[in-house]
């Protein structure tokens, strides 16, 4: 039997999206936004961007090149969809680390990941 390990950090994500809706609530009564409001504010390119600048150069034929761009990718979306905010929720270290150690995993997802890079260097 295997087991599908992406799941073991969705558990984690809603934790920390409840915890962001609250802290969002709470600003916004003060006037600000929340981090959904302004993650959906980004403009749609942004993100592509960002990641492009990132994974420029990357080798994909280094593991460790490849351990690290995963990494950096992970946490700037999730950041993006979520809101930096994210970085104060107290789990949110052991979620990047879960969700890394889980995509690293599994063969589809590393290939997937191969394929993004190619896509957004070439």
């Amino acid at each position: 039997m295997t087991i599908d390990r992406t799941h073991l950090a969705s558990p984690l994500i809603a934790a920390a999206r409840a915890e962001l809706a609250q802290r969002g609530t709470r600003t916004q009564v003060s006037g600000g936004s929340t981090p959904a409001a302004q993650a959906a504010s980004r403009p749609a390119n942004a993100l592509r961007t960002e990641i492009a600048g990132m994974l420029r150069g990357v080798d994909v034929d280094d593991p460790v090149a490849m351990r690290s761009a995963r990494r950096r990718v992970i946490r700037a979306v999730l950041l993006a969809e979520l809101g930096q905010e994210l970085r104060e929720y107290s789990q949110w270290q052991p979620m990047l680390d879960s969700l890394v150690e889980s995509l690293e995993a599994n063969e589809i997802h590393r290939d997937s990941f191969t394929s993004l890079i190619k896509s957004v260097t070439g």
